[in-house]
């Protein structure tokens, strides 16, 4: 008997993304007939559509997230013109939840598979690849001739159970590996997915074997899909143990592994272990979310908010560890005033990346039953993004979209890393941002595209209307911030001249095989080389007494070496 073969689609944010769904579908169903196809939401639906048709598949899935919807849908109903006989199977978040009224307005679709796909799939290619009804298939609204069937649930698969779905890496190179450990969460945060759900955990030793595979095969990073990573703690801390022992068995490896994790879940024993974590091993992203107690307590954040953000803290501090930390924005009952203070709270963690997103009311989360009660008005397609809410305007949420885009570039990119520790000396950080964001407002700055020098010159002209700032020390610390991005030279308002003795001191420096050696060891490079590959610039005020700083395009900008001191003497 010839099976009929499924084709299973994913479409990641980039290409980058790699899809851990379709993984987990083809191994819940093996010996059968299914192959796998990725792309992304920035190609060409028409390439995607010549592309699925070259499959000439008996059946498509799509795997289906806010992201996506959009475009799965667009080359989905082109597919099934196409290839009238052709299944439709959607699954995933974005579709789990309003199925018949889904399938009700795209009469394409074939079929729903909801919540955890890989036992209802399995049940689903068990039978069509055999030619059998699909209408038993669980957890799913199937189209039928007299309508929609809707099946009961289906109990999902163990974690346990499904296989290690990465023996082969090859379709993986400069791509990110997903991994998951656990499902489910702890906590029961009102606009989270994942606040309904149990916890299912893979044993310890198997996690371990598996995350060597990925330093044993120089993976280049690792997103653990976890959403809480560390609960619970002691079991967070046996694998962090293990990763840091497995980083001295493979010293080769730059393996970097990225947790979700809650900062009111670590210990002192977990912190501890963590400060022998080699740099680049472990990246974590910290949901702080909201400062405000009342938001917290409408959202189901039960936690202590100061433990929470002294122990942020202590991680931030670590050196050792790139730590991210999030914000949202929209949330019930937070006030411009109130998203203020959480701002300058997680502002003031230090953390490598301060990320700024919007309440998203996501189909099936306990907040999209509440719109009402707060006052949320939010966009009716995908992602559902907030527009409004009863304590906040929509023009107060246009501007920390605004505040968004300034901390993006000038914080997260570290394209002003040095001028904002200068400008939030005398004034709070959200002040900063939020006064920058209405000057450029006045300028026009938003309503087209800018250079990054445009940005450098309105914060130049900006800065000296906040308190206490030496606009001699504002031109130094904006040059060094441009320096520290790119080896051209600084926009003439806040250039830095160089003396005949800076020049001298500069050609001097490069004639010396001896000092140059010094600070540039090993690089096999001419002198003239290193002039096009290095800049030496020179400062007066910015490091409180005068200074020639060596900028190496060589180096990698975040990390150490890529600029230094050289003389604190520039006549030398």
């Amino acid at each position: 008997m010839v099976m009929k073969t499924i084709l299973l689609c994913a479409f990641g944010a980039r290409y980058s993304h790699s899809s851990l769904a379709l993984l987990y579908l083809r191994q819940a169903a093996p010996g059968l007939p299914i192959r796998t196809a990725e792309y992304n939401i920035n190609e060409n639906p028409s390439e995607v559509i010549e592309s699925i048709i070259s499959f000439a598949p008996d059946a498509v899935g799509f795997s289906c997230y806010i992201w996506n919807i959009g475009i799965v849908l667009k080359v989905a109903s082109a597919v099934k013109k196409l290839l009238p006989e052709c299944a439709i199977l959607l699954g995933g978040p974005e579709v789990s939840f309003d199925a018949p009224v889904l399938m009700r307005s795209h009469d394409f679709i074939d079929i729903i598979i909801h919540g955890p796909g890989e036992a209802p799939f399995r049940c689903f290619a068990q039978s069509f690849c055999r030619g059998e009804s699909i209408t038993s298939t669980p957890s799913a609204c199937i189209r039928t001739d007299g309508g929609f069937v809707e099946t009961a649930d289906i109990k999902p698969l163990s974690l346990a159970d499904i296989p290690f779905v990465y023996d082969d890496l090859s379709p993986y190179a400069n791509k990110l590996i997903y991994y998951e450990t656990s499902r489910g969460c702890p906590f029961h945060c009102a606009y989270c997915l994942s606040a309904e759900t149990s916890l299912d955990f893979l044993p310890v030793g198997r996690v371990v074997r598996e995350l060597e595979f990925f330093m044993r095969n120089r993976v280049r990073q690792v997103k653990l899909v976890d959403r809480t990573f560390n609960y619970p703690d002691s079991r967070a801390r046996e694998i962090f143990s293990a990763l840091i022992d497995l980083s001295a068995k493979y010293p080769q490896s730059r393996t970097n592994f990225h947790f979700e994790i809650s900062a009111s879940l670590l210990t002192n024993e977990t912190l501890a272990v963590l400060a022998f974590a080699p740099p680049g091993l472990i990246q974590f992203e910290v949901g702080i979310q909201s400062t405000h107690g009342e938001t917290l307590r409408a959202v189901g954040r039960s936690h202590s908010t100061p433990a929470l953000m002294d122990r942020a803290a202590r991680l931030c501090a670590m050196a050792n560890l790139h730590v991210h930390v999030d914000l949202i924005a929209g949330l019930p009952l937070e006030t411009s005033d109130t998203f203020a203070a959480s701002f300058n709270d997680a502002y003031r963690l230090s953390a490598d990346r301060l990320q700024l997103g919007f309440l998203k009311l996501l189909k099936g989360s306990p907040l999209r039953a509440k719109t009402d009660r707060f006052g949320i008005v939010y966009t009716d397609d995908a992602p559902y993004e907030v527009l409004k809410t009863a304590s906040m305007s929509y023009a107060e949420l246009r501007r920390l979209h605004r505040i968004e885009s300034l901390l993006d570039t000038l914080y997260n990119d570290r394209a002003a890393r040095r001028t904002l520790c200068l400008l939030t000396v005398q004034c709070p950080p959200y002040d900063v941002f939020n006064r920058f964001a209405a000057y450029l407002e006045g300028q026009g700055f938003f309503t087209r595209p800018q250079a990054l020098a445009s940005l450098y010159e309105h914060l130049y002209a900006f800065a000296p209307g906040l308190p206490d700032i030496d606009v001699a020390t504002l031109r130094e610390s904006l040059a060094f911030d441009w320096f520290s991005r790119q080896s051209t030279d600084c926009p003439a308002s806040f250039s830095l001249p160089q003396t005949n003795e800076q020049k001298a001191f500069t050609h001097h420096f490069f004639a010396d095989a001896n000092v140059v050696s010094r600070y540039l060891p090993n690089t096999g490079q001419t002198v003239r080389q290193l002039q096009r590959r290095c800049r030496i610039a020179f400062f007066s005020r910015l490091f409180g007494s005068p200074a020639a700083v060596l900028f190496d395009y060589g180096q990698k900008p975040d990390l150490p070496g890529f600029w230094q001191i050289i003389s604190s003497e520039v006549d030398l």
